[in-house]
């Protein structure tokens, strides 16, 4: 898996940053990073690195009007430019030429220590490398790699024939780590047979890529299935494992547009799975669109508070449901996650509106849900997630 400049703005990795010019090469792999605040060594750089820098007499289009393009020539993947110091504006010179040669211009804000900036960014450079060296990552890679040049194949021809219908395909990258150290191959097995299962439900086509303990699923979705509720079924099927087989999955995902993407789609699942094991998830299915919201909870999870304010927030609804065998925290969840709307609920758990208006008034007496205030709504919706994704 690589570390590549989009990953500093859609990681949100450096608060503020932006590109600010040569955005068609965002996908430039970052492969070390150099600090350079004045720029009059620029025959030391090393390709793929990214330079970083405050931009020291930047604005002098007579000094520096070839340095994009001598950058570009030596291979660099791009430039960042800390404004706010000397600089309060990246010149237009800059970027003009950026764009000519698809060079990417990272801009970062004034506030963002060098050591800050170094520490985020070789955190990043060492976990890919760590990755990169992991077997069952190499291994999927090479299959999909042989895939992607290979048209006269199952997974190839889905992804063709989508562009037929309104389906979308999607990956899913599975990992699994055992509870009480079991391995039992049957079990495990079982275990992806239970999710396969599922996929194939939901699905027009589903396609399985194995290396050790990575599975990915290639799965195209039906037109009516919505991914939203994908994800929430998963979780269900993830947590029936976990307390049947004592095996927790964490599942990354991520969309497929092309036969052209596989490779780009399968680092985004990878990215995705890895933020679940980063912010000490337990179980659970991250999409790469989420992965901000999700890289926000290792803020919170780690603060100690997050656990106590998510089971003292549910624990009325979770000691009822013990004690009477019922599914008010469930029922909870799929209203919220169903933006309080009566009718769409009622038609997920196949029951009565009426039959819901009831449940949910139980659930007020319970835990002191008010559905009409927004605060209220939010402060249980991230008690849910919480428990669902560190305590159960």
């Amino acid at each position: 898996m690589a570390f590549l400049i989009r990953n500093i703005i859609e990681y949100n990795l450096l608060a503020g940053a932006k590109i600010v010019a040569g955005e068609k090469g965002i996908n430039n792999e970052i492969l070390w990073v150099n600090l350079m605040e004045i720029l009059d060594a620029l025959d030391s750089l090393q390709k793929g690195e990214l330079l970083i820098t405050t931009g020291y007499k930047i604005d002098n289009e007579d000094q520096y009007k070839d340095i994009i393009l001598r950058l570009k020539n030596r291979g660099l993947c791009g430039i960042a430019i800390q404004t706010g110091y000397y600089i309060d504006e990246i010149p237009q010179y800059i970027k003009d030429a950026a764009n000519k040669y698809d060079f990417p211009v990272i801009e970062l804000p004034p506030n963002l220590t060098f050591s800050h900036i170094m520490h985020v960014l070789l955190e990043n450079i060492n976990l890919q490398l760590n990755l990169h060296n992991d077997s069952d990552f190499i291994n999927l890679r090479n299959k999909l790699n042989h895939i992607v040049h290979n048209t006269n194949n199952s997974i190839n021809k889905m992804v063709q024939s989508k562009s037929d219908s309104n389906s979308n395909v999607y990956l899913f990258l599975a990992s699994a780590s055992y509870i009480n150290n079991l391995r039992a191959s049957s079990i495990i097995l079982e275990s992806i047979d239970k999710i396969k299962a599922y996929f194939i439900s939901r699905s027009n086509e589903v396609e399985i890529e194995f290396s050790g303990e990575q599975i990915l699923f290639i799965v195209s979705l039906k037109e009516d299935v919505l991914f939203q509720d994908v994800t929430y079924d998963i979780s269900k099927i993830l947590n029936t494992i976990s307390e049947q087989f004592q095996i927790n999955f964490l599942i990354g995902s991520s969309i497929l547009q092309s036969i052209d993407n596989l490779l780009a789609a399968f680092n985004d699942a990878i990215a995705s799975q890895q933020i679940l094991k980063k912010i000490g998830v337990k179980k659970g299915i991250c999409s790469y669109n989420d992965i901000n919201l999700f890289k926000l909870f290792e803020i919170v999870h780690y603060s100690n508070y997050s656990t106590k304010f998510a089971y003292e927030t549910l624990k009325p609804i979770i000691d009822y449901d013990m004690l009477h065998k019922s599914s008010y925290l469930e029922t909870l969840k799929i209203y919220l996650a169903n933006e309080c709307n009566i009718t769409d609920t009622a038609n997920k758990l196949f029951i009565h509106r009426h039959t819901l208006k009831n449940r949910l008034n139980k659930i007020g007496e319970l835990c002191g849900v008010n559905f009409k205030n927004y605060n209220s709504r939010m402060s249980f919706s991230i008690a849910i997630f919480i428990y669902d994704y560190f305590i159960t």
